[in-house]
């Protein structure tokens, strides 16, 4: 076994506060995670399914942060709206850009990537599904407070526009 970590994707944000974090999807062993820090420490938010899963997963944020608009459908948590018709936070970008003054359209273009943290009906497992996919499930957060450090670390970074001009220019 080794104890070699192999990063697939990272990206780091200024959350509110001036806080910097860190995320990544990670592999090591067979195992594939999402891992976050905020601090010194990096800690497991979600673990991936598989290979597949976590590629996919760091190539959806990945395009999420390189595209000048998304759409945001959800609240500030995970929890927010569980039984309601879209529950947890979800992001939709389009698949390329599209010069529209129409914002539908832009958003829209010729198709979506959306990534969607969703919390579980039995209050168990909390996912993040790529429903464009399949299959649709991709990982699993650890615990809420782990889904909503996701959350705040990808609208921190969604934020940003400049993140997503720099990362597309090849800059960290």
């Amino acid at each position: 076994m080794s104890n070699q970590i192999q990063i697939i994707g990272h990206w780091t944000a200024t959350l509110p506060g001036g806080l910097r974090a860190q995320l990544a999807v990670a592999a090591q062993d067979g195992r594939y995670a999402l891992i976050y820090t905020d601090a010194d420490e990096w800690d497991a938010v979600a673990f991936a399914y598989d290979e597949e899963s976590a590629r996919r997963t760091a190539d959806l944020i990945g395009h999420l942060v390189t595209m000048p608009e998304h759409l945001r459908i959800g609240g500030d948590s995970i929890a927010s709206t569980p039984d309601g018709d879209h529950p947890g936070v979800e992001w939709v970008v389009p698949t390329e850009v599209v010069d529209d003054p129409d914002p539908a359209v832009r958003l829209t273009g010729p198709g979506t990537r959306r990534l969607w943290a969703v919390p579980s009906t039995d209050g168990e497992v909390l996912g993040l599904l790529n429903p464009d996919g399949d299959p649709r499930d991709i990982a699993e957060f650890v615990s809420v407070e782990a889904a909503d450090a996701f959350i705040a670390f990808l609208d921190a970074m969604l934020g940003d526009r400049a993140y997503g001009e720099r990362q597309a220019r090849g800059e960290r």
